[in-house]
């Protein structure tokens, strides 16, 4: 039922279809407090559902705290670590539908996960996994496989392991992967990193003796080889190491970005430059320098970053190490490197800790910080690509009235489905520092009326539509009927609550989720048609057995006094004839013989096409056939006559609606 629409300012569309709006104002999800420490990650599966991990001291000691994304709204904090004295550390966190979420920390020493199997479902009791661990790495695939990668002590000072998470278990893979079982791997700036790929299937990464080095997981199963993703030496100038490696897969576990920081130098001078590798199968492709510098060139680069699509499709970011520009390699299918591009349009005062992050199968984002210096505080700026590579123009997405952007404890990018996307960050410092998100939406999806036209048979029709999709909170819709509102509702029908004219009427629904982003479904159109059709029918012929009765009929669907065009149209005639035949449709003539005597009711049924029906019965007796009496003697027999000398027939009969039903 809609209720009465007091006021309906008209809602606002986003631009384009796949390029989100952002929330007029930013959500506080902890804060302000100088016992928040550090964000640590943000995670959205795609149906929207999700969560973001951060520390905060209790007195004085620091645990880990979850907000859950649902219906579009970041729940209150809870703390997920209760019960561990220890502080804990390095919290990671990933999401999958519906609803599932999971977490790992590092606490007293130990490797900790939480997980809730759904979104109806609390997070449960820390679980320890794994003891001397530290440096852990999640990744979950969109089926709810999730892999954690972790170093572990070992007779050289850092052993890599794994784990794997499905349908609520965890499971140990049994032994290291080191590509050296002596070396010190998985520790420092080689600290590993792990994708999960649409096919179940895992990739770590991992530094180890100054190289980086990859191997694929099937569940608790490690490949038998290892691969070596660092060139020796680029362009003719030698290695010296390499650190800070990055992954990323899509649907196929064949294909693979890893990304790290190389080292090197001319025995003068040192460079350090972001790389990438593509993992085909089991070997690399080669080295591809994505940070858009060249060797020994005028500035080197750090901090690499990767996201990527389902589709293997992506961005691969680094930053100069003296300009702080951010640089942005677009990836192609199944991770193919293309050419770099700078993504900051400003001059940067400071490392603008910038990440990636991907929305829905293709869209794709990319978010940082910008101090402007003395012109400003530091605010947090984003651009975002509907098809994944072509980055719309950067958009201030913080508030200066909550204090300075802290990027540097914190920022985090991520999307649903459907291509919203949320963005997490630090602002403020001291007792002034809070955890904030901003939120972009897409308006809600397309839907339709049930019917684009139908006839009604009342003055109070009631109007249909399908469900317009929208993962971030409920839609209300907006309901106008021969272009004036009447009403708005949260449900997918509504009865016009005022009576209307008989005749056509159009009307037309628009979806606006809480954010006020409206889509509006094309117009639908109703008839009303609320008079019954005027029916009279003749039945003639005689009334013996085995004589053919005629049935003629007369129906007209015009309301007079109104004009024919608010009728909506004879839709069928039926007579049924009373002695179990099978009834004639849509004639307006008929015939039919009656085998038996005894009595019956002819009945005529007419229909309009908004369904109001009209009826009209005649009782007749059918009487025996006549047999002519034997007589002796020649000759034929002669037929009984009537006292004028004519033979005995029925006499036509009219029935008309005044007779009916």
């Amino acid at each position: 039922m809609l209720a009465a629409l007091a006021s309906a300012s008209a809602p606002a569309l986003a631009a384009a279809p796949r390029t989100p709006t952002l929330a007029p104002s930013s959500t506080v999800i902890d804060g302000p407090s100088a016992d928040i420490q550090s964000l640590s990650g943000m995670a959205v599966a795609r149906d929207g559902s999700g969560g973001l991990v951060y520390l905060k001291d209790i007195n004085g000691v620091a645990h880990v705290f979850v907000s859950r994304l649902a219906g579009g709204h970041f729940g209150a904090p809870q703390q997920v670590d209760a019960g561990l004295a220890p502080p804990s550390s390095q919290p990671v966190i990933a999401a999958a539908n519906p609803g599932q979420l999971v977490v790992a920390f590092i606490n007293g020493g130990a490797l900790y996960v939480v997980q809730a199997p759904n979104g109806f479902s609390p997070l449960g009791a820390p679980g320890a996994l794994a003891a001397g661990a530290r440096n852990p790495a999640l990744s979950m695939a969109t089926s709810g496989k999730a892999y954690l990668a972790f170093t572990e002590a070992g007779s050289g000072g850092g052993d890599v392991r794994t784990a794997y998470y499905n349908q609520g278990l965890w499971a140990l893979e049994p032994s290291p992967l080191d590509a050296n079982p002596s070396a010190d791997a998985g520790t420092g700036k080689g600290r590993p990193a792990v994708a999960t790929s649409g096919d179940g299937v895992a990739i770590v990464a991992w530094g180890e003796g100054g190289h980086i080095y990859t191997r694929r997981v099937w569940g608790v199963s490690p490949s038998v080889v290892f691969q070596q993703a660092d060139p020796a030496s680029l362009g003719g100038i030698s290695e010296v190491s390499a650190s800070r490696p990055a992954i990323g897969t899509g649907g196929d576990s064949s294909y693979a970005a890893v990304v790290f920081q190389e080292t090197f130098t001319n025995g003068s001078t040192t460079q350090s430059r972001v790389l990438m590798n593509r993992l085909h199968a089991g070997s690399y492709d080669g080295i591809a320098p994505v940070d858009g510098g060249s060797v020994l060139g005028p500035e080197g680069a750090d901090q690499p970053q990767l996201a990527v699509t389902e589709f293997g499709r992506g961005w691969v970011l680094s930053e100069g190490d003296q300009s702080h520009n951010i640089t942005g390699a677009p990836l192609a299918t199944n991770e193919s490197p293309t050419v770099s591009q700078r993504i900051n349009s400003q001059i940067l005062g400071a490392p603008p800790d910038a990440v990636a992050g991907v929305a829905g199968t293709v869209s794709t984002m990319v978010a940082w910080q910008q101090d402007p210096g003395s012109q400003g505080l530091p605010e947090i700026r984003l651009r975002y690509a509907p098809n994944g590579a072509d980055l719309n123009p950067e958009q201030v997405i913080s508030s200066p009235t909550l204090g300075a952007a802290n990027a540097d404890q914190g920022l985090a990018v991520a999307g649903d489905l459907s291509g919203d996307a949320a963005a997490s960050w630090v602002q403020g410092t001291g007792a002034s520092t809070l955890i904030v998100a901003g939120q972009l939406y897409q308006t809600p999806g397309s839907f339709v009326p049930l019917q684009a036209f139908r006839y009604a048979d009342s003055l109070n029709p009631i109007l249909s539509w399908s469900t317009a999709s929208e993962l971030w909170g409920p839609v209300h819709y907006i309901v106008t009927f021969d272009g004036a509102p009447i009403g708005q509702t949260g449900g997918t029908s509504a009865r016009v609550l005022t009576p209307i004219a008989q005749g056509r009427h159009t009307w037309q629904v628009t979806a606006v989720n809480q954010v006020g982003l409206g889509t509006v479904a094309r117009s639908g159109s109703v008839f009303v048609d609320t008079i019954k059709p005027r029916v009279s029918f003749t039945l003639t012929g005689p009334r013996t057995v085995g004589a053919t009765q005629r049935v003629s009929i007369k129906a007209n669907d015009a309301p007079r006094p109104l004009p024919p065009a608010q009728s909506s149209g004879i839709k069928s005639v039926q007579v049924k004839w009373g002695d179990g035949a099978k009834p004639f449709l849509r004639k307006t003539i008929a015939t039919h013989v009656y085998r038996r005597r005894r009595s019956y009711v002819v009945t005529v049924i007419v229909k309009d096409r908004a369904g109001n029906r009209t009826v009209v019965t005649r009782k007749l007796t059918i009487k025996p056939k006549f047999k002519p009496k034997k007589r002796k003697g020649k000759g034929k027999p002669k037929a009984r006559k009537t006292g004028a000398g004519r033979l005995l027939r029925a006499a036509p009969a009219t029935f008309s609606t005044a007779a009916g039903r």
